[in-house]
């Protein structure tokens, strides 16, 4: 790799041993890719939840940049852990989990690196921002989908630890989305369905990831006053069954004026058609359980609810009630619930017998006893990963009222 001067002091520890361990690492990684040069970084957004395949060995690296004086070069947000941010649910079943003890030394090595406690899935949502034609270094793969699609911020799909490094260094390797040429789109979808809900978004996600492999979508047929959530939904399905970072929609999204702009006016490689009947089949082959089974849980919010859409829970609920022995959890980032407490929507989800809550759903969703319960989600994400039912939020609501999978002809 071709490194700048600074690149190469920082290299040789005159930037402090802990620069000096990131950048060993990033250029034994650029050698594998085959990357030519390091370029600087605007943002940084790191994973936890995701950590527990080999969590011991990622607390030891963390620990010892910790030991070398790092810091974070540039903002740094961070995900979410697999517990509530401010009172870990059921507390005295969590303090005996695993996750909790083993993520206690972490978030302190985080706090001395300067990592910003977001603690969100979302934090486009909640302050950390990329503006348009940032280079930044982003893991999260719904976050990563967003953030290139619906901002034109420009990252790869970064890994656990990956995603530090950079941020220690404030360098990431000069490949895949970081060159233009490789953000043009690939595959043409048309979507035929004349007006589309919000529920279809994540199916329509679903539906696509499984077709794409690390292939650029443009998809067209999407309403250009399309919601920031269902973007979102729309992302984190299709990055769930595939392998999607980076998607176009002409008259939507930042760097598709048009089709043909979305294709840097060369011809798609395939296309395909998506029509009512096929985003009917994909609900149905997302919900595990049927109609009439009996639930024990509604989980919404995966990724991370946006205030406006725990200010439309709470509208809908208002003045009904969830069934007694329904749990019924929305998951969303702190600042949201802030808001939501504030302006006493969060009260109104309480006297549903709801809970506001900022964590993981999907590790949450996998902690004993609640691996056992049949829920239903409105998360395309959540439904790859779990078997569970899928349905709008309306469709949620209703069931969490009757305690069994329902849908809604009138709310």
């Amino acid at each position: 790799m071709f490194l700048e001067k600074k690149e190469e002091k920082m290299l040789e520890g005159e930037y402090g041993s802990g620069v000096e361990l990131a950048m060993n690492a990033l250029v034994k990684m650029g050698d594998a890719v085959g990357a030519e040069r390091f370029i600087p970084i605007q943002s940084s957004h790191i994973g936890n939840a995701g950590l527990f395949n080999n969590f011991e060995g990622y607390v030891d690296i963390v620990e010892r940049l910790v030991e070398k004086g790092a810091k974070t070069k540039v903002p740094t947000s961070e995900n979410p852990y697999p517990y509530d941010s401010r009172t870990p649910i059921e507390l005295a079943e969590c303090k005996e989990s695993s996750m909790l003890k083993e993520t206690e030394p972490l978030t302190t090595y985080y706090r001395e690196l300067e990592v910003i406690p977001t603690w969100t899935c979302t934090p486009y949502f909640n302050g950390n921002i990329p503006r348009y034609g940032h280079h930044i270094s982003w893991e999260e793969s719904s976050a990563v989908a967003y953030v290139n699609a619906v901002l034109g911020a420009k990252t790869n799909r970064e890994s656990v630890l990956m995603d530090l490094l950079t941020a220690i260094s404030g360098r990431t390797l000069y490949h895949g989305l970081h060159i233009d040429e490789n953000r043009k789109g690939e595959l043409l979808f048309s979507i035929d369905k004349k007006k589309l809900n919000s529920s279809d978004y994540p199916a329509i996600g679903y539906y696509i990831g499984k077709i794409i492999e690390t292939e650029i979508p443009v998809i067209k047929g999407i309403p250009r006053d399309v919601s920031k959530g269902n973007l979102k939904n729309f992302g984190a399905a299709a990055a769930s069954t595939g392998a999607l970072a980076h998607y176009h929609i002409p008259k939507v999204t930042p760097e598709a004026n048009s089709t043909n702009d979305a294709f840097g006016n060369e011809k798609p490689s395939e296309k395909i058609e998506i029509e009512e009947r096929e985003i009917k089949e994909t609900k149905e082959e997302m919900s595990y359980l049927r109609e009439g089974e009996d639930i024990e849980m509604i989980a919404l919010g995966c990724p991370h609810y946006s205030f406006e859409e725990v200010k439309k829970i709470a509208k809908l609920i208002e003045g009904r009630k969830i069934k007694e022995n329904v749990k019924f959890w929305i998951f969303t980032h702190d600042g949201a619930r802030s808001l939501a407490e504030s302006l006493g929507y969060s009260e109104i989800i309480e006297s549903a017998g709801g809970r506001l809550l900022a964590g993981c759903p999907h590790h949450i969703l996998e902690t004993p006893p609640y691996d056992e319960m049949p829920f239903m989600t409105d998360s395309g994400k959540m439904c790859y990963y779990t078997k569970s039912a899928y349905g709008g939020q309306k469709d949620c609501l209703k069931s969490g009222i009757e305690g069994k999978v329902a849908r809604v002809k009138k709310w």
